[in-house]
């Protein structure tokens, strides 16, 4: 038996169909496992709506096809209709009708409305059961997004899309439903694709996440491995939040702005480029000699983020809140001992 509920095989997508004009898609490929949630993350721009939409079936794909639970819903020259393919949507502005009662929204999409055994299952299962006579209006936000994703789930629906599901929400109510969703997915045999630009989001709660730029996947992996071993330096920068700085080599050496790279650690083709470090492995400290130049500061609660300017390129670093500096004051940057980096291409993992 398929353990997949979601195949798509070498995506392609353009709203131009002109020959040169560029791929909104390009050669998308990623599999959902059944009652599994996937993330698909990356900034605005980057084709994450596009998928969607080519998923619950509101375009046709320039080339490739979508495969839902062993059943082939989108190809270039058929597609099954939206209200067929039994995908529920969730969306950040929950689509609700304002006229109609907690009760009466869920049952909306219900053949036999006369049934009410999967309804009463699932506002038990997010916690709507006293609300069934509100009206949308009369709900806070976090139960507006309860009650999407019950009736999204109410016609026996095993597949959910959900589109920044949490990004209208306050942070304590996102935290607390966000934590819920996959526990309300794996109590009706669910699978989901979750659509968002938060790192954080996609990494706490999704089995694997998706990195997509540019219209193209560049990783899919456990939020573990994505960590550990980002495979691009996209995935590296926005996944980590990394300084991307160049490396140059010198005879025997790697040169960057933070110093000699010690190449006896570095085990490629010599081809190295670029260098990949967290701002928390950098140390900072102010000298009238420093090279670095504090051009901006933020200030995070238990940390200051400093950005500064040096030898051409920009670098953020952390740094702990006794360490106060003013914009426009000269620092030395060097590699914290005991932490790590990762070099690129390749990815390899440096640790110091």
């Amino acid at each position: 038996m398929n353990n997949e509920a979601l195949v798509i095989d070498d995506l392609h997508h353009k709203y131009n169909k002109q020959k040169l004009s560029s791929w909104i898609l390009n050669a998308i490929n990623l599999k959902i496992e059944k009652g599994k949630l996937l993330g698909l993350l990356g900034p605005s721009g980057c084709g994450k709506t596009t998928l969607l939409r080519l998923i619950a079936g509101f375009e046709y794909p320039s080339k490739g096809r979508i495969i839902l639970n062993d059943i082939e819903i989108s190809n270039t020259k058929r597609i099954l209709t939206p209200e067929k393919r039994n995908i529920g949507m969730v969306f950040q502005d929950y689509a609700l009708f304002p006229h109609l009662t907690v009760l009466e929204n869920i049952l909306f999409g219900l053949k036999n409305k006369n049934d009410r055994s999967r309804v009463d299952y699932l506002t038990k299962i997010v916690g709507l059961n006293p609300l069934l006579n509100r009206y949308p209006h009369e709900l806070s936000g976090g139960q507006k997004q309860r009650l999407a994703i019950a009736r999204a789930l109410a016609p026996g629906t095993n597949f959910l899309l959900l589109d920044e599901p949490f990004c209208s929400l306050d942070m304590h109510v996102k935290l607390k439903l966000r934590s819920e969703l996959p526990n309300i997915l794996r109590s009706v045999n669910a699978s989901g694709l979750m659509v968002t630009h938060d790192p954080e989001e996609a990494m706490s709660i999704c089995d694997k996440v998706a990195v997509m730029n540019e219209g193209k996947i560049h990783q899919i992996d456990s939020p573990i491995n994505l960590l550990e071993r980002p495979k691009t330096l996209f995935v590296s920068s926005f996944i980590l939040g990394n300084n991307i700085l160049n490396l140059n080599k010198k005879g025997d050496y790697y040169l960057s702005c933070l110093g000699e790279i010690n190449t006896s650690k570095v085990v490629v083709d010599g081809n190295v480029k670029f260098l990949s470090i967290s701002p928390k492995f950098i140390s900072i400290k102010k000298s009238n000699n420093g090279n670095a130049t504090v051009v901006a500061k933020e200030f995070l609660g238990e940390f200051f983020i400093y950005k500064l300017s040096i030898n051409s390129e920009t670098i953020r670093v952390r740094s702990n809140i006794n360490n106060i500096l003013k914009i426009g004051d000269k620092c030395i940057l060097s590699i914290n001992q005991g932490s790590y980096f990762f070099i690129f291409p390749g990815g390899q993992k440096i640790f110091i």
